[in-house]
């Protein structure tokens, strides 16, 4: 008997054969549609391989503001994922910038922290270690015309009213005891107004106070001749860091024919002991007292 005679004879026989050849069929493309997932799934270490990785400088302490990175405040460290927008990985390029805000321990170091220049971070920044900035006013005659800027060197010189002296001796009631000195020499200009660097252009006419860096010792004397007389600054070379004698000079000093005063000074003080005011003469933080006569 043939095969489609027993098929004839026996219809149940070609309703297993039809679901077993669907059978076959799902199972065939199920394993198809498997193996191309599987060739699209890369394996894990395939992944692992290709994760991106990127070097970045670090704080490794605490920066405050103002002050010059040093090497040996950052470190690299390698990081996962694209290197941030303004960060570093090498410390030649980020070493002596000055930090323009605060940068903690940690903390990815970026450009926008950062200045080559050191007025960015505020005048703090520029006050030299062991001084303090100290702010007068002045007048644009006082500040040589208003070219005074910032980063020059200057004396300081005070003028005090006779009335400063108090009472008068008799006979004496007319006589002006106004005095001149030279109060410290050889100070550094932080700004001249608002102005923290160096401008272009010509004289400085609206500042009307000059911050200038000084000892500690100095700032009582600042703030007294501040307070009773006039302040009035003289610009120096910038090579020029020479200390001149110190001098008070009054009224009489003026008269023609009268003898400079460092003379003068000379002779009273090699004819008799020392006496006198006492004068102490500061040139950035260095000072020298000596003696003049009252």
């Amino acid at each position: 008997m043939s095969f489609a005679q027993r098929i004839q004879q026996n219809p149940g026989a070609l309703v297993v054969l039809g679901v077993g050849l669907i059978a076959v069929a799902l199972v065939l493309i199920w394993l198809n549609l498997s193996s191309r997932d599987d060739a699209q799934i890369p394996s894990t270490a395939a992944v692992s391989d290709e994760r991106v990785m990127a070097d970045v400088l670090v704080a490794v302490r605490n920066v405050p503001r103002g002050r010059a990175l040093l090497p040996e405040d950052m470190a690299v460290r390698r990081l996962e994922g694209e290197a941030p927008a303004g960060s570093f990985s090498d410390k030649a390029l980020v070493a002596g910038r000055i930090a323009t805000s605060d940068i903690r321990a940690s903390q990815i170091i970026l450009s926008g922290s950062l200045s080559a220049d050191p007025a960015s971070a505020g005048i703090a920044a520029l006050v030299p270690e062991g001084e303090r900035a100290f702010a007068i006013r002045v007048a644009e005659e006082d500040i040589v015309g208003g070219f005074l800027q910032a980063g020059d060197r200057v004396d300081v010189f005070v003028t005090l009213p006779g009335a400063v002296y108090g009472q008068q001796g008799v006979g004496q009631q007319n006589v002006d005891q106004s005095k001149s000195a030279l109060l410290l020499q050889d100070m550094q200009v932080l700004a001249v107004g608002p102005e923290l660097s160096p401008r272009d252009g010509g004289p400085q006419g609206a500042a009307r106070t000059v911050t200038l860096a000084a000892p500690p010792p100095a700032l009582a004397r600042l703030a007294l001749a501040g307070r009773l007389g006039q302040v009035t600054l003289a610009i120096r070379n910038p090579g020029d860091r020479e200390i001149a004698p110190a001098e008070i000079v009054a009224l009489d000093d003026l008269q023609p024919g009268a003898a400079p005063v460092s003379e003068r000074q000379g002779e009273e003080q090699a004819a008799t002991a020392p006496s006198g005011h006492r004068v102490t003469i500061y040139s950035g933080a260095n000072q020298t007292t000596v003696i003049t006569p009252r």
